[in-house]
């Protein structure tokens, strides 16, 4: 990026810079792991590289290159929680510095500015920076397919395909909703393919092909592998109702309002028209192929999603659309707001504040956190406080992370009845129960010859000291 930029534009790397120190913050005060994020821990821990590209465990699905990536920095590096989430907050960091280049190459300075104000402070970009999951990575192969086209504009068409077919090809493989982008940046080729010589028209051929290819081989291997009941009943949710099909209008008119929630919270919705306006402006200047790179991949989900193939609407899994939201949405406001100028700032001062709402969220939350259950701080107390023939019980599944290297303990989910309590020699059982709401009290009855003894309380998470107590023996 120009110095000469930065100097006539100093607020443009105040944004950035903020947007970096608030991704390393969180990455560094180090969250607890959270259920799915545990489970998809175990397959980077449990499985070899091989078995990333077939079923996972505990009814997980991930890119198998991403879970290969995770598996090499654990060997390198450990399994410790920085170790794991350095990829995800990399990439996060990443597609910031590729977007904030991106937006100055393409918007006035102040709402470049205003673009990557959108993306530094978004509040779901900053929680899934610092997770063991591939969300920040979808982000940054979102930006990655935005930047590379604006960057290649001038390039020779010929030149252009080929050297986008290989890391194509991959990106399908390390984040699955690029298939999407992947996807969207062949439309955008598309207009000038018709213009171009028949070497470049061939070229485009390949690229698509190539790019066709590496999708039908992960549909049908890892994608078929780790499909099963479990998830498609979990996200029924985010798909249409066929068997009421005057509702599906009114469906994708809001889920695609929670898309634009979900990446800017709290009131993102107001993201979407303002997008609206700046991809109309675009287009009407002859910059549809932009548009096209920007917002079409959110387009295709949709498509997908009215086949029952890709939920759409307020999820993590949408959060690739955020770069193309921020872009257009910025472009929207240098648009309008100017017209507000001189006959009521106030109406332009609202609009714009509307747009900086994640602002004082992404500021609140680093002084109160996410509320999070307080697994880390259960399991650690169990560590300290465990005599080596105790045995552990556990409700969920981020505490087979927390336990890893123990013996002695098992996963627990359901009752706690006599047949199910493992044998233990010292007669101890620790229960680390997490749940909302927080239960007070043993959630389930406990078997004759047993007692709780001790309850220590975290925050949504619970211990549990369970003893073998003789018939009338006061337990302690």
């Amino acid at each position: 990026m120009s110095r000469e930029y930065f100097r006539r534009n100093p607020w443009f790397l105040v944004a950035l810079a903020v947007g970096l120190i608030l991704r390393t913050f969180h990455y560094l005060r180090k969250p607890a792991v959270w259920q799915d994020e545990g489970a998809l821990i175990r397959n980077v821990l449990e499985l070899r590289s091989d078995e990333m590209f077939g079923p996972l465990l505990r009814t997980q699905a991930a890119p198998p290159l991403f879970l290969v990536v995770e598996r090499a920095i654990v060997l390198i590096l450990g399994d410790g929680e920085y170790a794991l989430r350095l990829f995800p907050f990399l990439a996060s960091c990443l597609g910031l510095i590729l977007f904030a280049d991106l937006v100055r190459r393409v918007l006035a300075p102040w709402s470049a500015v205003l673009a990557v104000v959108m993306i530094a402070s978004s509040d779901r970009l900053l929680w899934h920076g610092c997770e063991a999951k591939p969300y920040a990575v979808d982000f940054l192969v979102a930006v990655l397919a935005a930047y590379w086209f604006v960057r290649t504009e001038g390039w020779n068409f010929t030149r252009r395909c080929l050297s986008t077919a290989l890391p194509a090809a991959l990106a399908l493989w390390i984040s699955y909703p690029s298939c999407y982008v992947i996807g969207a940046f062949l439309i955008g080729l598309l207009p000038a393919s018709r213009t171009a010589s028949w070497l470049g028209r061939s070229s485009y051929l390949l690229l698509a092909v190539v790019v066709g290819c590496s999708f039908l081989a992960l549909a049908n291997g890892p994608v078929a592998a780790q499909h099963n009941t479990d998830i498609a009943s979990y996200w029924h949710s985010h798909f249409p109702d066929w068997n009421r099909p005057w509702s599906v209008p009114g469906w994708a008119v809001i889920s695609t309002l929670e898309v634009s929630r979900y990446n800017f919270l709290p009131i993102g919705q107001v993201v979407l028209p303002f997008a609206i306006l700046g991809g109309w402006c675009m287009i009407r200047r002859g910059e549809g192929s932009r548009v096209a790179v920007a917002i079409l991949p959110l387009g295709l989900a949709f498509v997908a999603s009215l086949l029952h193939r890709y939920p759409y609407g307020s999820s993590r899994l949408e959060m690739f659309a955020a770069p193309g939201l921020a872009w257009l949405a910025a472009e929207g406001a240098a648009r309008l707001l100017p017209r507000f100028r001189y006959r009521s700032r106030y109406v332009a001062l609202a609009l714009l504040l509307l747009l900086l709402v994640p602002i004082p969220l992404a500021a609140y939350r680093t002084i109160v956190p996410w509320p999070r259950p307080a697994s880390d701080e259960g399991a650690a107390y169990v560590l300290t406080h465990r005599s080596p023939e105790d045995r552990i019980c556990v409700n969920h599944w981020e505490f087979e992370y927390y336990f890893r290297h123990e013996a002695g303990w098992r996963f627990w989910l359901g009752s706690f009845e006599a047949g199910d309590i493992p044998s233990t020699r010292g007669g101890t059982i620790w229960v680390v129960h997490t749940s909302s709401p927080t239960v007070e009290e043993f959630p389930f009855p406990i078997p004759t010859g047993w007692a709780v003894v001790e309850i220590i309380r975290f925050e949504s998470t619970r211990v549990f000291r369970i003893r073998r107590v003789e018939i009338g023996q006061v337990p302690r």
